[in-house]
């Protein structure tokens, strides 16, 4: 049984694993993307769609891939370009994309059917053979190790790369930034596409992984689950991987209460609830976090403002090139 909810549980915790990966991101940068839920929710639905349409798992995936990339853009430009509030535009974005996926999804009920086949599991030679862990951990599906390579690339990116250095500057101290004469709003703006690609990853690896399907409210509060566990991780790759196998093991538990003895007696609304307590006192007794000092402040350019960069854009976006220096400044 305990090995039954370990596999369960790996499993469970790919699409949640994508999504934080891409928010650690995020957050480094000083965005803090509440949204992501709503970013899996479209990649879900469009993923399942594509499957199908064309029942090919490089082809979906891909789909749930440019969903998020499609869905990074707007809100990026809404975070960064147009400096919203970043967690009433993220809470907002989230009721937009429930209530456009329950819509969508009431007009396509052939969405509701199991798809004709989901990713199958791929044993690892040797490591597979392993008593207990290799069974448990060598035997999953292929996003599984993907999210692992994923967790590896996501640190070095972070500490081994200029693009990761330029990330955290831009989270922590903006101005440094500036100073090397890039532009914070370009670095944040690739974050959250980074970000929004990664949760449409989990997005459709629900799909095709777990579920099997799609339902209303398929996420069910996952991406929100990702945000606690990047807080919960300190933004470290590898405890978010830890984190989010706990998360899925504490799921796993209530397809096995049947086999709980004693506690098969507990109503199984605790144990659907289980994993999200668990969330909570989680962060409740971690130690406290230090959040980059400038996450959730949007930047504004030294000696401009919103409306100026607006109205240079615009009189740029008609006039086909930068504004003409003033007349003194000629002279």
């Amino acid at each position: 049984m305990l090995l039954t909810i370990i596999t369960i549980g790996i499993g469970l915790a790919v699409p949640i694993l994508w999504a934080a990966l891409g928010e650690i991101i995020a957050e480094q940068a000083g965005v803090i993307n509440i949204g992501i839920e709503g970013v899996m929710l479209i990649a879900a639905l469009i993923t399942a769609m594509v499957m199908s349409a064309v029942d090919n798992f490089l082809i979906s995936m891909l789909a749930g891939l440019g969903v998020g990339i499609a869905v990074g853009v707007i809100l990026g430009w809404f975070y960064v370009y147009r400096g919203m509030n970043q967690i009433i535009t993220g809470i907002v974005f989230n009721i937009f994309a429930l209530g456009l996926t329950t819509a969508l999804f009431t007009y396509a009920e052939y969405l509701s059917e199991e798809l004709q086949r989901t990713l199958p599991d791929v044993a690892i030679p040797l490591l597979s053979e392993i008593p207990w862990v290799g069974e448990a951990v060598f035997q999953q599906d292929v996003t599984f190790y993907a999210a692992v390579l994923a967790s590896l690339v996501v640190f070095h990116l972070l500490a081994r790369s200029w693009f990761g250095l330029y990330v955290r500057a831009a989270g922590q101290r903006p101005s440094a930034v500036v100073s090397t004469g890039r532009d914070v709003r370009r670095v944040r703006f690739a974050a959250v596409i980074f970000a929004c690609a990664m949760a449409g990853i989990g997005g459709a690896t629900l799909v095709l992984s777990v579920a099997g399907s799609f339902n209303v409210n398929l996420t069910a509060g996952q991406g929100i689950v990702a945000l606690a566990v990047v807080v919960l991780a300190r933004w470290n790759p590898f405890v978010t991987v830890i984190a989010c196998i706990v998360f899925g093991m504490a799921r796993a538990l209530q397809f096995q209460v049947e086999n709980l003895g004693v506690l098969a007696d507990v109503p199984v609304e605790v144990w659907i609830a289980l994993p999200y307590i668990v969330t909570i006192v989680a962060l409740v007794f971690a130690r406290g976090s230090r959040y980059p000092p400038a996450l959730g402040i949007p930047f504004i350019p030294p000696g401009k403002s919103w409306a100026q960069l607006t109205f240079e854009r615009l009189r740029e976006r008609f006039t086909g090139g930068a504004a003409r220096p003033p007349l003194e400044a000629n002279q």
